[in-house]
C-alpha cells in the first residue's frame, strides 16, 4: 500500500510541474539604469535610444533574454491562439519614458510576446536584426529562412497613450533565383503597395500594383501578438 501511495505521489509531482505555467517578470516601474530594470536571470541583448513621446528628451527602448530555456506557446497565423509549443528563451520588450525633470526613466510598456525568439528564424539564426528608434518611432526588424527567405519590418508610434503599428514591410525571396514579392503596408493611409519580380534585376523584370487596405483599426502590441499573427488578407499573414 506504500508502495502505491508512493508511486501516486510521485505522479501527482511530476503533472503539477509539467503544468506549471511560466510566469514572465514584471519591469520595474521606475529606475536611473539599466541595471534596476533587468530582473534576476535575464539579460540584455539590444537597446536603443531616441524621443517617442515628443518631449524633446531621449527615451529608451530595451529587449531582454532570459538565461533559461523553457517551454513556449507560440501564435502563428492566429493572434488569438498560441498553437505551436517551442523550447527557447523568452524575450521581453520593455520601452521607457525618460523624465526631464529627474532623469530618470518611467516604464511605459512592456510585451512579452511581439519580440521573435533566437530559434525562430530558421536556418539564418537569429531572427532579430533591428531595434531602432528613428523620427518619434520604433522600428523593429526581423529575417529567417532558407533557400526561401523572409524580411519583415514593423513600426510602431506612440499616439493617444497608445503604440500603434503605422508601417511594415514584408519581403519573401528566393536566394538562389532572386525570385521575389515585397508588400509595403501603410496602415495611416489604408495603402498596400506590392512588388513581385525578381530581387536581381529589380528595374527590368519586376511589376508594381498598390491598392486599398481594408481593417478595421489601427493595430497595437495589444492587438497585434506578434510576427506572422495577422491574416491581413487571405493567406497573406503579416
Amino acid at each position: 500500500m506504500k508502495i502505491c501511495y508512493s508511486v501516486l505521489l510521485m505522479l501527482i509531482v511530476q503533472i503539477s510541474a509539467a503544468q506549471k505555467t511560466f510566469l514572465f517578470p514584471k519591469i520595474k516601474q521606475q529606475g536611473s539604469s539599466l541595471e534596476q530594470f533587468t530582473p534576476p536571470d535575464w539579460t540584455i541583448i539590444e537597446t536603443s535610444n531616441g524621443d517617442l513621446n515628443h518631449d524633446g528628451v531621449n527615451d529608451l527602448a530595451v529587449i531582454f533574454e532570459s538565461m533559461k530555456t523553457i517551454d513556449e506557446n507560440r501564435t502563428y497565423g492566429d493572434n488569438n491562439s498560441d498553437i505551436i509549443k517551442e523550447t527557447q528563451k523568452p524575450r521581453i520588450l520593455a520601452i521607457f519614458f525618460k523624465s526631464p525633470s529627474t532623469n530618470s526613466y518611467r516604464l511605459a510598456t512592456q510585451n512579452n510576446d511581439f519580440i521573435l525568439r533566437e530559434k525562430e528564424g530558421g536556418k539564418l539564426g537569429d531572427p532579430l536584426t533591428q531595434m531602432e528608434i528613428k523620427d518619434g518611432q520604433l522600428y523593429l526588424r526581423f529575417k529567417g529562412g532558407a533557400e526561401w527567405r523572409w524580411e519583415m519590418g514593423y513600426t510602431f508610434k506612440f499616439e493617444n497613450k497608445d503604440w500603434f503599428l503605422t508601417s511594415a514591410i514584408k519581403l519573401y525571396f528566393n536566394q538562389n533565383t532572386g525570385d521575389m514579392t515585397e508588400r509595403v503596408y501603410d496602415f495611416k493611409t489604408r495603402e498596400l503597395f506590392t512588388t513581385v519580380g525578381n530581387l536581381h534585376r529589380r528595374d527590368v523584370a519586376n511589376r508594381k500594383t498598390s491598392e486599398v487596405l481594408y481593417f478595421s483599426q489601427l493595430r497595437t502590441f495589444k492587438t497585434f501578438k506578434k510576427p506572422w499573427a495577422w491574416e491581413i488578407m487571405p493567406d497573406v499573414y503579416l
